[in-house]
């Protein structure tokens, strides 16, 4: 069967030879080429397809925009103790603060919808370029290509979160909190704006809103120090999902004489993204240049991301925060396949964030994303921490997840 030997060998090799891989920088493309070496034993074609992006426009203005919003809270309360007679503060500066601080909260709200939660590059610009590098491999079928069934993962790892680090799930509800903190103080500011052209004075309530942004000074501070500037290994994430897709190319090449196994009118891409970790830049550029040939060759995409526990496995069917839904044709195969297997299977949307294969989907691509992480119900200690090593996969889940692979190649094989 498969080789999990194979294949957690190289999560560790990868680990112990490259370590931490953070998006555009030499180790990611280092450990590309590694993938792609591992590649070549089995497929009949591979290559790396280079592309530029600005990967650190996705999270690293997180900070800028915490620190913004405190300048603007600042700017509020200037404002509010020039009300309390506490300062005198003439009206001109009165107006040009709050407007400033309007247009400061609103240019930071629209960091955080577009570039964090949308993965839109709206703010890529302001932050350096970098060269990164696809890996795809290649398995033809037996005989005439009548579809294409694509296998995909990344290779890239994320930097470390340090409320996840530190303040364990609760920092990812200190994350939330924040969210709506920022609108708080954005209402705050716009009320206190109209009030002020309506020569309506209400200060009390706006000492109230003062008083709230206060409280909210600790969040605006995780904020700042939420990440470090320090990639993790990125065993879980997503290293595994990367050893599956050389286990199922060994496992192919190993039976290319097998009937049974081997695709008949089915192609293989066996694709390793870089850059998922700067918000899915990889996948976001291989989608825009092969979108007509995605089409035209009846293209269906498994991607794999974070997988440890032998067992269990989360099928997604939608990623809310990008605002993606995955295509019954894949997921409800998956389940089947998953459930006939007596794996514990759950099909589930993820609550943030976002997968390679959203990236499909949001282009009517048939696509679904499979892994092992179900944030919706707990948040695992090794994700995105310095805890994500070799140590936390269990081999036998390697090879569980390029069975639940290999079923669905055969079964959209079959259709044809």
């Amino acid at each position: 069967m498969f080789d999990n030997n194979y294949m957690y060998k190289f999560i560790e090799d990868i680990c112990n030879d490259i370590g931490p891989r953070e998006s555009g920088t030499e180790q990611e493309i280092l450990a590309g080429n590694k993938v792609e070496s591992e590649l070549k034993k089995f497929c009949d074609e591979t290559h790396q397809e280079s592309y530029i992006s600005s990967p650190h426009a996705f999270l690293g203005g997180i900070r800028y925009g915490a620190l913004i919003v405190f300048i603007a809270g600042v700017f509020f309360w200037v404002s509010l103790l020039g009300d309390l007679s506490i300062i005198n503060l003439n009206p001109i500066f009165d107006v040009l603060f709050l407007i400033l601080a309007v247009i400061l909260i609103a240019v930071t709200i629209s960091y955080f919808i577009l570039e964090v939660m949308k993965y839109h590059e709206t703010f890529d610009f302001l932050f350096p370029k970098r060269s990164s590098n696809n890996i795809i491999g290649t398995i033809n079928p037996k005989n005439d290509i009548k579809n294409t069934v694509i296998f995909s993962a990344h290779h890239d790892s994320a930097f470390e979160f340090n409320t996840f680090y530190y303040l364990k799930r609760f920092g990812q509800i200190i994350i939330n909190i924040g969210y709506f903190g920022i609108a708080i103080i954005f209402v705050a500011i716009m009320m206190k704006l109209i009030f002020f052209f309506l020569s309506i004075e209400q200060p009390i309530l706006f000492l109230v809103f003062g008083i709230i942004f206060i409280f909210f000074i600790p969040i605006i501070l995780v904020y700042i120090f939420f990440h470090s500037y320090k990639a993790v290994l990125g065993a879980f994430d997503n290293l595994s999902g990367v050893a599956i897709l050389l286990g199922i190319a060994k496992f192919l090449s190993d039976n290319k004489n097998n009937a049974e196994i081997f695709p008949k009118h089915t192609r293989v891409r066996l694709v390793s993204f870089a850059g998922e970790e700067s918000g899915l830049r990889g996948a976001k550029r291989y989608v825009t240049e092969h979108y007509d040939e995605l089409v035209s060759n009846k293209t269906t995409v498994v991607n794999m991301d974070s997988i440890a526990k032998k067992d269990f496995i989360v099928i997604l069917n939608k990623e809310s925060g990008i605002g993606a839904t995955h295509d019954p044709i894949v997921f409800e195969p998956l389940l089947d396949i998953a459930e006939n297997l007596n794996l514990n299977a759950k099909l589930l949307a993820l609550p943030f964030g976002a997968t390679d294969g959203a990236v499909f989907s949001k282009r009517n691509i048939p696509a679904a994303s499979i892994g092992g992480l179900n944030l919706k119900e707990e948040l695992a200690p090794y994700y995105h921490t310095r805890n994500d090593i070799p140590a936390v996969i269990e081999k036998e889940a390697l090879g569980q997840f390029a069975q639940v692979c290999v079923s669905y190649l055969k079964f959209i094989d079959n259709q044809n």
